[in-house]
């Protein structure tokens, strides 16, 4: 065996070696992409102070079941979207497109909707929202689904809001806990 063929060349060396260093510099970058796709939320989601039912203010008009249109309090929420239902997680959650409340998807009856008729599923986004979680700083409890008109509302007060399918929400199932930016 000659000698120059057991030495390793300074440019094979650096070209390893700059192999390596491109590969370590791109697999955190795989990490962060796989965790921004399982992590999905959507802001401008926001508490109605006259209805209390959860809408998304980013769009063109809304229409409020205690007249008008949602007057926006609060948080501002960044709701989940596109992860896999879990058994703290529920899935079928849609934005209407008519009253741009948000409502469960899941049942043949879409739910009474304060613009006319039955909500009409945006599927744009298809909502997974946690619930029957501990409360954070930034995540709050208390958001429950009304069986009467469908929509998620807001059930921390004596007050129920108003439903599109008359009187005062009623709260049925899950506790939510939605999270918001501060």
């Amino acid at each position: 065996m000659s000698p120059r063929s057991s030495q390793v060349s300074k440019r094979r060396l650096l070209q390893f070696a700059g192999s390596l260093f491109i590969v370590e510099l791109i697999r955190p970058l795989s990490k962060v992409s796989a965790s921004l796709i399982v992590n999905q939320d959507r802001p401008y989601w926001r508490f109605c102070n006259k209805c209390y039912v959860m809408f998304y203010t980013d769009a063109n008009s809304n229409s409020c079941a205690a007249g008008g249109t949602h007057v926006p309090q609060g948080y501002e929420f960044r709701l989940p979207f596109g992860s896999p239902e879990t058994s703290t997680a529920q899935q079928n959650w849609r934005c209407c497109k008519k009253c741009q409340a948000m409502f469960f998807n899941g049942y043949s009856g879409k739910g009474r909707c304060p613009a006319g008729g039955s909500h009409v599923a945006d599927n744009t986004f298809l909502y997974v929202l946690p619930h029957d979680v501990p409360g954070t700083p930034t995540a709050q409890t208390d958001w429950r689904f009304c069986n009467k008109c469908q929509a998620m509302f807001y059930d921390g007060y004596p007050e129920k809001g108003r439903c599109a399918a008359g009187g005062s929400h009623v709260a049925q199932g899950y506790n939510f806990v939605l999270p918001h930016s501060r």
